[in-house]
């Protein structure tokens, strides 16, 4: 299973600088295959392919307003049978 993180930077210059600087320092950890900012500079989802890290987590805590995490699975053939399947139980 992956994990989709969605986080959006809590207000201010000052905080938005500090979270820059830590980044630079920490990173993201090995965890992460995707990282995307979204173009209003203050959200940013990330692919992990294991449960977010506390420890990096709490790094980043101070820096964040809002932090989402939602399980994703692939969506392959057997996603593809599973849902038709499911399909045909739903009511008319």
């Amino acid at each position: 299973m992956k994990y989709l993180t969605i986080t959006r930077l809590a207000p201010g210059t000052d905080n938005a600088r500090q979270a820059l600087e830590t980044y630079g320092k920490v990173g993201t950890g090995e965890q992460f295959t995707n990282i995307w900012a979204a173009v209003d500079g203050k959200t940013f989802y990330s692919i992990s392919e294991a449960d977010p890290d506390m420890t990096l987590a709490m790094t980043y805590a101070p820096f964040w307003e809002e932090v989402t995490v939602v399980p994703i699975v692939d969506l392959d053939a057997a996603w593809l049978t599973a849902a038709q399947a499911a399909q045909g139980n739903w009511p008319s």
